[in-house]
């Protein structure tokens, strides 16, 4: 008995620090992100280098990540909820690199455009980015805390930014018709707005990895909402 507490003391320990891992990656890419979008709303080139530079390290935390959810299953063999919880925290830790990727991107377009004269509707980002910003770090939470009613929240209500997002490329197109000029530099604030609905999509996906974790069900692809839910909206 003695061994067996030990044995299930130290599988509590290393989740612990596999989950304080995926916390700590979801920081360094939240913080990328805030980079990349002050970067190009300041019109700061230093941001956005900070952003390039820092995504190394989103990427070193992926890995080890992976190395430490691959050396918990091979040395305890864990199950249920345990097994689930290495899984979606690999799985959580590839979303928040795609996210970091994406914010090197805005940072990227952002360089190019603080090159270019002002352009007005650059500020137009700024609510859109909120909207990513909250999703990704309710989705974080979600996760980190175990919590089920914030992660459906997450699933159930991300159609703001996809609205804020469309609104955003409709407004866009009509000032390419009227300042053609521009045209090159509406272009890639709309496609700087892409990546933070792709950010949105991948809050969802951490939300739903939470889900996973916590109720055994995946609900990805129309899997239906766990019963918690249901009973919730009934």
């Amino acid at each position: 008995m003695p061994e067996q507490r030990h044995i299930l003391s130290a599988v509590e320990d290393s989740l612990g620090r596999l989950n304080a891992l995926v916390f700590e990656m979801a920081s360094m890419a939240e913080q990328n992100l805030a980079h990349a979008i002050r970067g190009l709303l300041e019109r700061n080139d230093d941001l956005c280098n900070q952003t390039i530079a820092d995504d190394d390290e989103v990427d070193a935390l992926e890995k080890k990540i992976d190395q430490a959810g691959h050396a918990l299953i091979l040395r305890y063999s864990p199950m249920a909820r345990d097994l689930r919880r290495v899984i979606t925290s690999m799985k959580a830790s590839t979303a928040l690199e795609r996210v970091s990727d994406h914010a090197v991107s805005i940072a990227r377009r952002a360089r190019i455009l603080n090159a270019h004269p002002p352009v007005i509707e650059t500020a137009l980002v700024q609510p859109i980015y909120d909207l990513a910003a909250s999703q990704l770090k309710l989705a974080v939470d979600a996760f980190h805390f175990g919590d089920l009613a914030l992660g459906l929240r997450i699933v159930q209500n991300d159609d703001p930014l996809d609205i804020a997002h469309y609104e955003f490329i409709d407004r866009l197109t009509d000032a390419i018709a009227k300042n053609g000029a521009q045209a090159a530099d509406y272009v890639a604030l709309i496609f700087i707005t892409r990546l933070l609905e792709r950010i949105g999509d991948q809050a969802v996906n951490i939300a739903e990895d939470a889900i996973y974790l916590l109720t055994a069900q995946d609900i990805r692809h129309g899997g239906g909402l766990p019963e918690e839910a249901r009973l919730k909206n009934g």
